[in-house]
């Protein structure tokens, strides 16, 4: 099995729970590749269960983000030939930032232990450490 992880957006969501009660979502996401032309959006279903259906779910329709898992593929029987069409089976899916989520603010980082030695180091006056340590060992 290959993984795949691709940048999608969610334009249907189907939601269910199965016998066991675990959530399964499947539907339809666009995805956008790229020809001669310049970029062309395509559609590819899905659908995922547990912890991808959640975050799948928690996230609604028209909603942009990582999605990763593998490629199967659906076989539908025709009148004379099979045909396989691609579904993508998503493990996890993390919403990508929007205006609708709060950014988290970042923490000021906090001034480097060793930013006044620097300082000193570059002033040419280099501070002196005094060696107290005993020299003979004690065994």
């Amino acid at each position: 099995m290959i993984i795949a992880t691709l940048t999608i957006a969610v334009e249907t969501i189907n939601e269910q729970h199965d016998t066991e009660g675990m959530k399964i979502c499947n539907g339809v996401a666009s995805i956008q590749t790229y020809s001669k032309d310049g970029p062309v959006t395509e559609q590819i279903n899905y659908r995922c269960r547990g912890t991808g259906a959640v975050q799948i779910g928690a996230a609604g329709t028209g909603t942009q983000g990582i999605a990763i898992g593998y490629v199967d593929f659906i076989i539908v029987n025709q009148d004379t030939y099979k045909e396989k069409i691609p579904c993508l089976v998503i493990d996890s899916f993390i919403p990508s930032q929007s205006d609708t989520i709060p950014a988290t603010p970042t923490p000021a980082a906090p001034e480097p232990v060793l930013a006044g030695v620097s300082a000193a180091v570059g002033n040419g006056s280099i501070p002196q450490i005094e060696d107290d340590t005993d020299t003979d060992i004690p065994f």
